[in-house]
Parts: structure tokens; sequence; C-alpha cells
């Protein structure tokens, strides 16, 4: 699998992190510490893993201008050694305690997990509270960690998907903080300092904006008691909020990128509404029947069984707290008659109804896949500290597959006519650059 396709596949998992499923196996508990940490509770006896998930409202969102990776850095650094313990003692101790930990950073929020068996619980907080509290910021771990996150920047960039997927979505969100990559820039890294890690945990690393899930076998009553005696030294305060500019496309746009490639690679994008908005269901269902898969609308028209114009080609949502992408991709030898197959599926959504048989398959797919993919404790803890941060409720899954399951076709015909309207169009092809021009479509 290519990079390109890796990065697509691994965005459509980190959506699926937002995507509702309800919280089957058990009852999920909501209690607050005396320093604002929400604390999530989900126990059962389903297996012995313990998956503990700590979101705080650290994400790139809250990179500042010159420094775009700072979050993700930040981040990255939980696990390079505390002011407790030096990095090779950390990974020792955690591969000792059969533990798995990780990191992660979406524009929106920044987050630390581990699982464990259950008889190493008690570590496992003890580790992730120490962890969250105590990053040691060490000086030559930092020049490690921005080698690393710089290599894998270039790496990106050298695939030929990176440049329409990354142009599309500066061409959507302009100056908005979702218009760069929560994973930063070559030279937003190289000018990070263990001062600026410093500051920025300890401005956002706080207890009003921390989430901490935990779901699987464990003892409810003794978590609660073991984090809020863990976490008494963390900060009572909440984030500051940023502003975020508001985000709309005045009319389509496309741009041209020239480069010395084989074939063409494009990515047409739409802003989508966010988890909170009332047609988030309705996309979602409408996101499936374009093209989430084999025998979905765009693959259907663009491969063989269509035009034949690619092999490569899909869809993709990418969420924000209070707005959202939809990028459609592909890959071609004609990107202009791509781009019309595209525009005619648009129309076709958006004026005739779907078929009884098409809307059950695509809503059946889109709850199935969620649950299937919600199956893990990791999952499951992920999902609910995502819900409780981004303010819709740990319970959001609930009301969110009772409203797919209301979506019928007149809300596929509204929704396709009211979001799919004003594309922003990244084409990479063979040849020299020319710049951007303005489409209009019709009826627009």
């Amino acid at each position: 699998m290519s990079r390109g396709l890796t990065s697509v596949f691994v965005m459509i998992v980190a959506v699926a992190l937002l995507a509702a499923v309800p919280a089957s196996g058990g009852d999920v508990g909501k209690r607050r510490l005396p320093n604002g940490v929400t604390v999530l509770t989900m126990p059962g006896e389903w297996n012995r893993i313990v998956a503990i998930s700590v979101m705080v409202d650290a994400g790139s969102k809250h990179d500042p201008p010159k420094l775009p990776g700072l979050a993700n850095l930040t981040n990255s650094m939980l696990l390079q050694g505390t002011t407790t313990r030096t990095a090779p003692e950390l990974a020792e101790l955690i591969d000792s305690a059969g533990l798995s930990m990780g990191v992660e950073v979406t524009w929106d929020h920044a987050t630390v997990y581990v699982t464990a068996i259950d008889s190493e619980f008690d570590l496992a907080l003890e580790v992730i509270t120490d962890v969250l509290q105590r990053p040691a910021f060490d000086g030559a771990r930092l020049l490690e960690a921005q080698r690393i996150a710089q290599e894998s920047i270039a790496q990106w960039q050298e695939d030929p998907f990176s440049t329409p997927l990354t142009r599309v979505t500066e061409l959507v969100y302009d100056d908005h903080p979702y218009a760069h990559d929560p994973g930063g820039t070559l030279k937003g890294i190289e000018r990070i300092t263990a001062e600026h890690l410093i500051k920025f945990h300890t401005n956002r690393y706080v207890g009003g904006s921390t989430v901490v899930s935990i779901v699987g076998n464990f003892p409810e009553k003794h978590a609660l008691k073991r984090l809020a005696e863990l976490l008494s030294g963390y900060p009572d305060e909440k984030a500051p909020a940023v502003e975020l500019p508001p985000v709309s496309m005045e009319e389509a746009e496309t741009a041209r990128v020239f480069k010395d490639v084989d074939e063409s690679y494009l990515a047409m994008a739409f802003v989508a509404p966010a988890a909170s908005d009332p047609d988030f269901a309705a996309f979602g269902i409408l996101d499936e029947l374009m093209g989430m898969g084999s025998g979905c609308r765009i693959t259907e028209a663009l491969g063989e069984d269509g035009a034949g114009l690619s092999d490569v080609n899909g869809t993709y949502r990418r969420h924000g707290q209070d707005v959202s992408t939809f990028i459609i991709y592909a890959s071609t030898e004609d990107p202009d008659g791509v781009i019309d197959v595209i525009e005619s599926e648009i129309e076709r959504l958006s004026t005739e109804p779907v078929p009884d048989e098409e809307l059950n398959t695509a809503r059946n797919r889109l709850i199935g896949r969620h649950v299937i993919q919600g199956q893990t404790n990791l999952v499951r803890a992920a999902r609910l500290a995502s819900y409780e941060l981004a303010g819709l409720g740990f319970n959001f899954a609930d009301s969110l597959f009772a409203a797919v399951n209301r979506v019928d076709k007149d809300d596929i015909l509204r929704v396709a006519s009211e979001w799919l309207r004003k594309p922003a169009t990244v084409v990479v092809q063979p040849g020299e650059t020319a710049p951007p021009r303005r489409r209009k479509r019709a009826g627009i």
C-alpha cells in the first residue's frame, strides 16, 4: 500500500474514533475530580484487558503561527522520559509489565493511552499519570523527536497524493488552524525548543481541559480513589479557549500543480457538517453512498465498470470540533474527465432520490463498520473521551445512531444539495505549474 493510501486509511481510522457507536458492554459513569479532571468509567468483565485513554484540549489548533507541530511534538515527548524515570527506565517498565502505550494528536485534542492486563491496572494508572504530569522534555530526546517528525513529514511529501491532499486542505481552511496538518511542518518542527514544549504543556495540560476514560476489567471505586491521589498535583485550571475564524467556501476553486509524475492525482474537498450539526448523520450516509468502498457511486463510476478513469479513488471525512472536511481523491490520466464524473454523481445525488435498497445498504454499512471497529476496549475508551471533550457528551452515540436510522431519501437530497456545492479542487499532473483558477458550477 502506498504512503498516500496508508495515510488515507489512517485518517479514516482516526475519523472512526469520532464516529458514534453504542457503548455496549456496560454502563458509563462520570465523575469530576476536585481539580476539574473528568473521569469516565466503563467497567466490564468481557475480557481481562483495561484501556485508559487521556484526552486533553491540546490539539494542533493551539499551535502558534510560527510553530506548527508544537502540539504534536509536546505530546510525543510524553513517552520520552519523566522527571522520575529516564526514557530507558520507562521503556523497560512498560515492556516488562506487558503494557502498550501510545500518543496521538488531532486538530482538536492530544491523547496519551495505555492498555494493560487487569493485574497490572494499578501500574498502568501510575505510569500514565506520571507521563501526563511530569515529562522531562530532555534536550537530546527532543532532537531525536524532531528528526523523526521531520523524516515522517519528508516521507509523506514524497508521495504523489501528498500535494493534492495538503493543498486542498489549505484552500478550504485558508488562515484557519485546520489548514495545517497536526504533524506540523519541517520549519515549524525545527524552530521548537524545550522551552516551547514546557510552556505549551504548562498552559494546556490542566484539570479542566482533561478527560480520563477507563474501559475494561477494573474495580471502579478503586480506580476513582487512585486517580484522585495520583492527579492531586495536576493543575486546577482550564486552558484558554481559542477563537477560530469561520470556514466557508465562497465559490468553487481549482488549483493545478505540475510536477514530475507519471499520471495525475486529484483531491476535491467540501466543507462538511461537524458532529454537533443536525446534518451529521445524513452526511455520514452520503459519504457511504459516494465512496466508502466497493459498490459505492464514485468507485463504480470511475472504475472499470464505469468510465474506467481511475483505479485508485475514494472518499473520507476529516473531523474538526466545529467543522469537518469531506474529500474525494483519485489518480488518473484524465483529471478533467474524473472531475466531470464526480460532479455528475453529485448532481444525481442532489436531484434523484436514492433507491431504498441502496440507502439501506449505506446505512447498514455505516453502522456495521463502526460497531466492528468499536469492539476493542481502547477504541471504546477513546470514543467516550472524544465525545466528552468535544462537548457532545459521552453518550453522544445513542442520539447519533437514532439519527442515522431516521435519515430518509429527502434528507439525502437536501444534504447533497446544500453541502456538496462549492468544492476546492487540486490537481497534480505532469508539466509546468499554472496559477489557480476559479471554477463556478452551473446553478451556483
